[in-house]
């Protein structure tokens, strides 16, 4: 998993080092086309045997016509291998006043893992010119189990709010399709969660945690105040949340909510 992790971070930080100026920045360029993000994360079920996803580009002004986008695939970047690991289903025509499109890819569950691959790729147009520093991204690939089986019995591992070795249970939350509750984690209570069913990344709510400190006060848990996100593993059962705990003086840091599944 380490492994995959550093690679992951080797092939986002190379991506990176491109970037030099925003598209905003420009006054000599016009119409190209560009990346908007460095990376994405998309997700093919254990249960499927390939998912078809979208994977969005943009342009510097709308289109002045019809002209084709596609894909080339950066090997040198990925850890991964087109035929196996995915395939890219053609390319994509955008037309005279649009400004964004897609490139589909098709990711196959047999050979996707829950930490995760990369697939690097470079934008193309033959008519189209690229924002040299945003012409390449990364796609990272990873396997998703059903949410059914990762519900269950949780220890939880580290952090800041709980103690290690306590066991909580993790259910369905009846009232939001999407919602998870870890049962009695908090001095009030459940902790309710919202995951995103593409992503997989889960929202924490900002809610009292019915724990008092005895110096500041009431504490209160949000979202990481640096922007980090929560996240599970439906097929190795692990929850990863990213929190903050805040009081009327300040916050006491950044935290993750560690717990793996029993």
């Amino acid at each position: 998993m380490k492994k995959i992790f550093n690679y992951l971070t080797a092939s986002i930080l190379a991506i990176t080092a491109l970037v030099s100026c925003s598209v905003e920045d420009r006054t000599t360029e016009d119409r190209n086309v560009f990346f908007e993000e460095v990376s994405y994360l998309r997700t093919v079920s254990s249960s499927q045997t390939y998912a078809d996803v979208e994977i969005p580009y943009k342009l510097t002004i709308p289109s002045d016509g019809s002209h084709q986008v596609n894909f080339i695939f950066e090997k040198g970047l990925s850890n991964t291998v087109q035929g196996t690991d995915f395939d890219i289903l053609g390319g994509s025509q955008i037309e005279a006043g649009q400004s964004e499109g897609v490139i589909k890819l098709r990711l196959y569950s047999a050979a996707a893992s829950s930490e995760g691959k990369i697939a690097a790729f470079k934008l193309s147009s033959p008519t189209l010119p690229n924002v040299i520093d945003k012409q390449v991204s990364t796609v990272r690939i990873t396997k998703t189990c059903p949410v059914n089986t990762f519900l269950g019995s949780f220890t939880y591992i580290s952090g800041w709010f709980g103690t290690p070795g306590d066991n909580y249970q993790v259910v369905q939350d009846p009232s939001n399709p999407n919602g998870l509750i870890i049962k009695n984690f908090l001095n009030s209570g459940d902790l309710p969660l919202t995951y995103d069913p593409v992503s997989y990344q889960i929202t924490v709510p900002t809610m009292p945690t019915g724990y008092t400190d005895p110096d500041y006060g009431p504490v209160t848990i949000r979202p990481a105040l640096d922007g980090s996100k929560s996240q599970f593993n439906t097929c190795n059962r692990t929850i990863d949340l990213r929190v903050s705990y805040i009081v009327s003086a300040g916050s006491f840091g950044n935290y993750t909510e560690k717990f793996n599944g029993n």
